[in-house]
């Protein structure tokens, strides 16, 4: 039986999840630079470096060196550390929008079925590509690998 603690990270993280998968869809970067807009009295995005020390309006950068960043949530590691997810998400191309579009569907829908199935389907795909070449052949092909050493081998003769 899974407690409440256990639910609402589960919530979170296919809200991560959901996210995640619509700024990849959309084509969109986290920001590591704002610009304070004295107009609108909030902070808003900056695209560069450049434009954000050269706009003549105060700036911050939100990354700073050294932190554990997400290229797509920022701060919010929950996909980018998940594995699994990653294994999933290399399979599509960065450029391939329209595959990004469909994930995001499927996870507006429903993110936490997607979550469990995207992690089944990592690690399904982690497994088979981690798996030793030699490792799954049966029981008996390693009696009959060497030449000469079969029930009616004539080496012993």
């Amino acid at each position: 039986m899974t407690t409440a603690a256990e639910a609402l990270e589960s919530r979170r993280e296919a809200r991560a999840l959901r996210r995640y998968v619509r700024e990849r869809a959309a084509g969109r970067a986290a920001t590591e630079w704002v610009t304070y807009d004295d107009r609108i009295r909030a902070w808003t995005a900056a695209a560069s470096e450049a434009d954000a020390t050269t706009s003549g309006r105060p700036w911050r950068r939100v990354r700073q060196p050294g932190e554990p960043w997400c290229a797509v949530l920022g701060r919010d590691l929950t996909v980018a550390r998940d594995d699994a997810l990653q294994a999933v998400f290399v399979a599509l191309a960065d450029d391939d929008l329209s595959g990004w579009r469909r994930l995001f569907l499927s996870a507006d829908r429903d993110p936490e079925r997607c979550l469990s199935d995207w992690r089944a389907r990592g690690r399904r795909l982690l497994a088979a590509v981690s798996a030793e070449p030699g490792t799954s052949v049966g029981n008996l092909a390693g009696r009959f690998a060497a030449r000469g050493m079969g029930k009616r081998s004539l080496a012993g003769v």
